[in-house]
């Protein structure tokens, strides 16, 4: 099925686009590797986040498990808010472009990774060596984020963001599965989770070069005479809030659900339970963000697609707020995978239309990236307190619908994307 590109951006009136966009249209194969290289980096960054660390923290302090979890997904976070628009900056300005940022990047958190699983010793150790991860998994994000405004062209944004929204829920899924179901134990699910990092992303590194290097587009661009345009600084400041908030929903709902599903849900099979409702949010999301992608692409308008991801999310999380029972959170997990996965498709094509500079993509790339990292590290702050008190996990996920929809629709006030 043929599509229809949508004008470019600068047909659009009001929008001012850099003169040193790409404009030739990448194929299949390079989407494909792509994808894949995504997937295997979110699945070992997002799987520890929400299974396995919770497990390890349990084993080393059972009576202080979720404060040992906040501590060592809120340090991680913080490293990596820290670290992905340095390196960023730093890739901009590597001759050899991305590809050591990437594949350098995954093998130090492999073997991070791997050591986790020989045994950290004790709590700080856990704190510690998972921040060691987060800073090679951070480099290898600052490059695969910066490949997008590198080299794909706008009437190609909305379909490439889309994949690249679905290989973070994809790599979530398959991660609870590979943990849950193929490799039990901890030691052995932090070798798989590391072995397939490696696999998903050095081939993209090795049969792809071209694509980790950085590109020179033909026309004015070509002087190294720093910002090429401007965008207005409300614009900039409403994506990025928008994004911090879903995402700090969207963590919220996942740091905590094994605890959920345990002490609110009562089930007896935490981890299948746990492993139903991440397919239901992964296997909604992916045709969520798919198809929300390619239609934003024909259209030519973002905004609303953004909007109604942070509200469906919202209505997700009230119905956990609400109603407590398993059929329930079932139906709220596939109301969060379809929020999610819009959003995540095509803000991510937003954010890539406002880049201020085309100097430095991989930096503003990384700074936007803050606003999807940050939200890991704030969310346990605030989760914490609001569980000790009388709300309870209600309270928590009324939060999450309030700063789920505020995110969404704060991308309603950027004039400079439709």
């Amino acid at each position: 099925m043929s599509l229809r590109p949508s004008p470019p951006p600068q047909d659009l009136p009001g929008v001012n686009v850099r003169p040193s966009a790409p404009t030739t249209p990448v194929g299949r194969g390079w989407i494909t590797a792509f994808a894949l290289a995504c997937t295997g980096m979110w699945l070992a960054a997002l799987t520890p986040a929400q299974v396995q660390l919770a497990r390890h923290a349990a084993v080393v302090d059972p009576a202080g498990k979720e404060l040992l979890l906040g501590t060592a997904t809120g340090f991680g976070a913080a490293v990596t808010m820290a670290a992905v628009p340095l390196l960023g900056a730093l890739s901009d300005r590597t001759p050899a472009g991305r590809a050591p940022w990437i594949a350098g990047g995954a093998l130090l958190a492999a073997g991070a990774l791997v050591g986790l699983g020989a045994g950290a010793p004790g709590p700080a150790g856990l704190v510690l060596v998972w921040a060691l991860a987060q800073l090679g998994l951070s480099a290898t994000q600052a490059g695969l984020l910066a490949v997008i405004p590198d080299r794909v062209p706008a009437p190609q944004l909305g379909m490439v963001a889309g994949w690249a929204g679905t290989s973070q829920m994809l790599g979530a899924l398959l991660g609870t599965v590979l943990v849950n179901g193929l490799v039990t134990g901890l030691a052995g699910g932090y070798l798989a989770m590391a072995l397939v990092l490696l696999a998903a992303v050095v081939p993209f590194v090795v049969r792809h070069r071209t694509a980790t290097r950085l590109p020179v587009h033909p026309g004015p661009a070509a002087a190294p005479a720093g910002p090429r345009w401007t965008r207005p600084a409300p614009d900039l400041v409403r994506v990025w809030c928008g994004r911090f908030l879903v995402m700090l929903g969207f963590a919220l709902v996942t740091q905590y659900l094994v605890y959920y599903v345990e002490d609110e849900l009562t089930r007896a099979d935490v981890a299948g339970s746990v492993l139903v409702l991440t397919a239901a949010t992964v296997l909604s999301a992916v045709p969520a963000a798919i198809l929300a992608g390619r239609w934003s692409d024909r259209t030519g308008r973002r905004r609303v697609f953004v909007a109604g991801g942070g509200a469906t999310m919202a209505a997700g999380a009230v119905l956990l707020a609400v109603l407590p029972v398993w059929p329930v959170a079932v139906a709220a997990a596939v109301l969060t995978g379809l929020g999610f996965g819009t959003f995540l498709a095509v803000d991510l094509a937003v954010v890539a239309t406002v880049l201020p500079s085309p100097a430095h993509l991989a930096r503003d790339m990384g700074l936007f990236a803050t606003a999807a990292t940050a939200p890991q590290a704030l969310a346990p702050v605030l989760a914490v307190p609001v569980l000790a008190g009388p709300g309870g996990y209600p309270a928590l996920y009324l939060l999450t619908a309030l700063v789920t929809a505020v995110g969404g629709a704060s991308v309603l006030g950027v004039r400079t994307v439709r």
